[in-house]
């Protein structure tokens, strides 16, 4: 039997006396495929907080590739593999396509300069993972919802993630643009 990638037991989180989660579970193999369902409300945008390191759990347990973690960041998330697509994209409307995806490479590289070669050679790969067509000099602000939302998928996609977590990806899509993600 395969190692599970995630691996979350009985966790649980309050916001005051509101019990957002109480004893919740699961488990993700490498290379599988889940769908976390339900009403509004019931939790899952929680869930996927807790495993990112946007919220800390109140109990319970959660490993990541047979890791326990005690406390995660963010940032530890991101270092770990995880990424999230969130519903609001997270992105900047007032930089351009291109910048947008070539950002978080950029920072990590720590240049004190920006190559914008390399930042267009960045966001040409980041889009052909998916098939994606726009126009990387448009600044975000002007893109329809379903572009924003394949630029966040990109960015994503981009980072050879281990694990990528869409919080409902596919709402504002068209059908051409669900099938090519």
């Amino acid at each position: 039997m395969s190692q599970s990638l995630l691996k979350a037991e009985h966790v649980k989180i309050s916001f005051g006396n509101v019990h957002a989660l109480r004893d919740v579970s699961l488990e993700i193999l490498p290379g599988e495929i889940h769908c976390l369902a339900g009403e509004n409300g019931c939790g899952k945008s929680t869930i996927i907080k807790i495993i990112s390191g946007v919220y800390q759990r109140d109990g319970g347990t959660i490993e990541f590739d047979g890791k326990k973690l005690e406390k995660i960041s963010p940032i530890d998330a991101i270092n770990m593999g995880i990424q999230v697509i969130y519903q609001d994209f997270a992105l900047f409307p007032n930089l351009t396509v291109a910048e947008n995806l070539a950002l978080n490479t950029e920072l990590a590289s720590r240049k004190k300069t920006v190559s914008w070669k390399n930042v267009r050679k960045i966001a040409e790969e980041a889009v052909a993972k998916i098939n994606f067509d726009v126009d990387l000099d448009e600044k975000v602000e002007k893109l329809s919802v379903a572009q924003k939302q394949m630029v966040a998928i990109s960015r994503a996609l981009m980072s050879n993630a281990r694990l990528i977590i869409m919080d409902e990806p596919t709402t504002a899509l068209t059908k051409k643009e669900v099938n090519s993600l």
